[in-house]
């Protein structure tokens, strides 16, 4: 599980632990977005990885 999985289950936690829609909609909106940006990370680090396997398919066709 890459740090970014790991970042987004923690948010999640986090939300269904100390945030509530209602009552605290400021750490309710912080953890959302917090878990939404760890996944974008993870989407990224997805993308990167695929990158470097590509790159190195080329290296060793040469």
């Amino acid at each position: 599980m890459t740090n970014a999985n790991v970042a987004k289950k923690c948010f999640a936690e986090n939300i269904r632990l100390f945030a509530h829609s209602e009552t605290e909609p400021e750490k309710y909106n912080l953890y959302n977005g917090l878990a939404a940006l760890a996944d974008a990370m993870a989407s990224i680090q997805v993308k990167l990885d695929d990158i470097d396997k590509r790159l190195r398919q080329l290296e060793v066709r040469r």
